[in-house]
């Protein structure tokens, strides 16, 4: 059942940039989790306030997470794609116009019985002649640091939240042809987040999670598949007032074809889907599950610097929650992410990435998400997230 949704969820990608094309304007949720409030809305049970007091922040942190594995497999599909381009060749000069047919461009000196031009010079004997360079590796391995910080406001309420991930990933280049890799990435993260929302409403969280990814490339085609793990503890001074103790897990899929263009332009359109569970701790009883479809495109170049390679890179997206479904269990009231904003959002970067040596690398990015309110009976207020990310990668 959750593939199901998971695969019909991505029909929902064309009528989303339909509605926000045409309209301009968020479509109407199906049903309203939150209030401004801080009150929730359960099928069946009705308005219960909410201990967290967080308005809708919702999917906010688990956003954060996806967001830097989303970095990681970017970063790892540009290299992999770069070792896979084909060099160009430069056809051999000729004296006039005509093309000689019997020149072999890989033994220049064959018709006059030279093996290199030092034989050719009679100077066989001194022989000069470089080693052919090595094949290309069918395996390629990575380590990832990568550090974040982020702020959520909505309602007069904010949230900072700090996330540190580790990340290997492991590349085998030639699986069903010469020319394309599948790429397996773990990555283990700790993010640590505090609510501002009042004097007597504050909580600080800490969430350790985890995630494994699959990404496979062919030629400009790119698909990657992620499963991500998350469990959140609450602490305040307040007993009452901390939000409860919950776990989250993600599947995301996305799809992508690259256009590349001369001088190193390219342009990348996205599309995929999220699908979300939502539990009490340690995984224990289901309270919310939802699914997002976004789409978008990528743009970027690259260039060179005071001798290094620099790659700077813009992208956007639109994403909205198609599908969703909450418990009439009233803790589902009391569980943040059981409450996402069902409202229209997009997501804007940048990112510079500077290849320093053809091993080490690193980016700087900054990013911003917005979720626009809705105006439906029980009103959603809208939500913004800015943040930046630094990363360092060493390949080998």
């Amino acid at each position: 059942m959750h593939f199901n949704r998971f695969i019909k969820a991505t029909l929902a990608v064309a009528a989303l940039f339909g509605s926000f094309a045409l309209t301009g304007q968020p479509v109407l949720a199906q049903s309203s989790s939150c209030s401004s409030s801080g009150s929730v809305f359960i099928p069946g049970v009705g308005f219960v306030a909410s201990s967290g007091s967080s308005g809708c922040y919702g999917q906010f942190q688990q956003d954060v997470l996806l967001g830097i594995v989303g970095n990681i497999t970017q970063s790892v599909r540009d290299q992999v794609h770069q070792r896979l381009v084909t060099p160009t060749t430069t056809a051999p000069l000729h004296f006039t116009g005509e093309q000689d047919t019997q020149f072999d461009g890989q033994n220049p000196f064959a018709g006059i019985a030279a093996s290199d031009p030092f034989s050719a010079l009679a100077y066989a004997k001194v022989y000069t002649k470089a080693p052919p360079p090595a094949a290309a590796p069918v395996w390629l391995y990575g380590a990832n640091l990568v550090g974040s910080f982020d702020q959520s406001y909505t309602f007069g309420n904010q949230i900072n939240i700090g996330t540190v991930t580790g990340a290997f990933d492991v590349t085998k280049i030639g699986i069903f042809t010469t020319n394309d890799a599948l790429t397996f990435i773990g990555t283990g993260s700790g993010s640590w987040a505090h609510s501002f929302a009042g004097a007597f409403s504050q909580w600080d969280s800490s969430t350790p999670a985890g995630s494994g990814t699959l990404s496979y490339l062919n030629g400009g085609f790119s698909a990657d598949f992620t499963v991500l793990a998350s469990g959140t503890d609450y602490s305040s001074p307040a007993p009452l007032v901390a939000p409860t103790n919950n776990s989250v897990l993600s599947l995301m899929g996305n799809g992508q074809y690259r256009f590349d263009f001369p001088y190193g332009v390219f342009i990348e359109p996205t599309a995929g889907v999220t699908y979300t569970e939502v539990y009490t701790s340690s995984f224990g009883t289901k309270v919310a599950d939802y699914t997002e479809v976004h789409g978008g495109a990528r743009i970027g170049t690259e260039m060179k610097w005071m001798g290094y390679t620099v790659q700077p890179v813009l992208s956007g997206s639109v994403f909205q929650i198609e599908d969703y479904n909450v418990s009439t269990d009233p803790i589902a009231a009391t569980i943040i992410p059981a409450s996402p904003n069902l409202g229209l959002g997009g997501r804007g970067s940048a990112k510079v990435t500077v290849l320093w040596t053809s091993n080490f690398s690193s980016y700087i990015e900054g990013h911003t998400s917005g979720l626009a309110g809705t105006k439906t009976v029980v009103a959603i207020p809208a939500l913004q997230t800015t943040g930046a990310q630094v990363g360092l990668r060493y390949t080998w």
